[in-house]
């Protein structure tokens, strides 16, 4: 691969992991806000007798709110595995344009002899 196309590659590569990294903190953030909200809930439900319509509906809120933190876990765990993927293709793809660098002899011409 020329140099050209491997700075290229790896421009794209950084921009794909910034990108992941973005969504991923946007997917913490949304995680916290659940917990918050499960914390309220549970707050809340302490003052209610556990067999009222309010306690009831309360536990009933509390299991979406987790059901949707365990799908925000499990979209977490893939960006971790996407970004993990990514940041291995940008290792190879900086060592090989070091190799297009130091094989073109791009850096080494009128220093032959010197």
């Amino acid at each position: 691969m020329g140099v050209l196309a491997s700075q290229m590659r790896l421009m794209t590569l950084i921009s794909t992991k910034n990108y992941i990294e973005y969504k991923s903190m946007g997917i913490t953030e949304q995680m916290s806000n659940l917990s918050a909200q499960i914390a309220n809930k549970d707050e809340f439900a302490v003052n209610l007798n556990s067999e009222s319509p309010e306690a009831k509906a309360l536990e009933a809120e509390k299991e979406r709110l987790q059901v949707q933190e365990k799908k925000l876990e499990q979209q977490q765990t893939a960006l971790q595995t996407q970004l993990q993927e990514v940041m291995n293709e940008i290792q190879a793809c900086r060592q090989m344009l070091q190799g297009d660098i130091n094989g073109s002899g791009l850096f080494s011409y009128g220093m032959q002899g010197r």
